[in-house]
């Protein structure tokens, strides 16, 4: 398994930086280029970043991700819940969103479409994919914890008001009639026989609303679940700040708690709050918050054999890969790899 050396921890363990300027100082004082021109000229393509580079997208340019990327780390206190951070910390955070979104600080949206094959062959896209425990691939969104399953949802008279204009919602509603719901609602194998898998409000629109698809991965590091939605609901609820959809949906919320809030939120709704790069550090936080076994997560430890300790132990590199892919093999054989070559190359 990947680990830093001693030379690379003493090198970097009295750095500390407090915005995107002190970043852009460091890495231009030591590499002659701005972070995202060092790690496209130096990391990427090679190694363990063979498959990874940081792109603008169609219609932008480099400055694009250059300005996302600075107003994304001076937003560190809100990220981290201190005021400054350590080389460490943004080694962590900043391999992760290279995985999860190629760099960029901003949301994607997990895609289901089309799925992975389990281990038989049989492939599950779509809601499926969201639905279904594939092992070795993912678990169920729909009996994750802390996660209303389908026929929960279905049963509950929230949801069923907020959506009962949505295709299905005539068959799969229980509000009256519980027993009208099947069990299979509650499980981890999507009735792909009985119902379609495609992601189309028009045909499977009151099923979309359900937790194991709604709330699946969104953000940098892509945030899973009812738990930090509902944190989320909570910060837009309480929000006092310019944004215009974030007060649109303070207000559209108002008479809710922010359980029910996530329960009467729609698919499409989380998407349009993602989409404001307002969100992006709030989410992150709200993640390290609800993260086990440390209740900050992004904080590294200052302390080589914890750094590099193998285990779910607060404050090591393996934690953080593992907290967010949910498997071992990720956190040392993808991700672990891709931090150390980052701080290795700094030396």
């Amino acid at each position: 398994m990947a680990q830093l050396s001693p030379r690379a921890f003493e090198t970097h363990s009295t750095h500390s930086f407090a915005s995107a300027v002190q970043l852009d100082l460091f890495f231009k004082t030591k590499t002659g280029a701005d972070f995202v021109d060092w790690f496209n000229q130096r990391l990427a393509g090679n190694g363990a970043f063979a498959d990874r580079r940081i792109r603008p997208d169609a219609g932008e340019d480099i400055l694009a991700v250059k300005r996302e990327f600075a107003e994304f780390w001076d937003t560190i206190p809100v990220v981290f819940a201190k005021p400054a951070i350590s080389l460490f910390d943004f080694a962590a955070l900043m391999c992760i969103a290279i995985n999860e979104t190629g760099g960029r600080f901003r949301s994607r949206t997990e895609i289901c479409g089309r799925g992975a094959k389990d281990n038989t062959g049989r492939r599950h896209e779509g809601l499926s994919y969201a639905f279904d425990r594939l092992p070795g691939i993912k678990k169920s969104y729909n009996t994750l914890a802390g996660n209303r399953t389908a026929r929960a949802c279905f049963c509950d008279p929230v949801f069923c008001l907020a959506h009962r204009d949505l295709a299905l919602a005539d068959q799969l509603s229980g509000v009256d009639d519980p027993g009208r719901v099947n069990a299979v609602w509650e499980g981890d194998l999507y009735p792909f026989e009985q119902f379609p898998v495609v992601e189309d409000l028009e045909q499977t629109g009151f099923i979309m609303q359900a937790d194991f698809y709604k709330f699946r991965g969104r953000g940098p590091i892509q945030i899973t679940g009812r738990a930090p939605y509902r944190k989320l609901a909570a910060f837009i609820q309480a929000y006092m700040g310019p944004n215009a959809v974030l007060q649109e949906f303070k207000a559209k919320w108002q008479t809710l708690t922010p359980d029910e809030a996530c329960t009467a939120s729609r698919n499409s709704d989380w998407d349009e709050i993602f989409r404001e790069k307002t969100i992006v550090p709030h989410a992150l936080r709200t993640y390290a918050d609800l993260a086990v076994p440390s209740k900050n997560m992004f904080s590294m430890q200052l302390d080589l054999d914890k750094l590099n300790a193998p285990t779910r132990q607060a404050g090591s590199f393996f934690s953080v890969g593992r907290i967010i892919s949910g498997t071992d093999d990720y956190a040392k054989n993808k991700y672990l790899p891709r931090v150390v070559e980052m701080l290795e190359a700094l030396v």
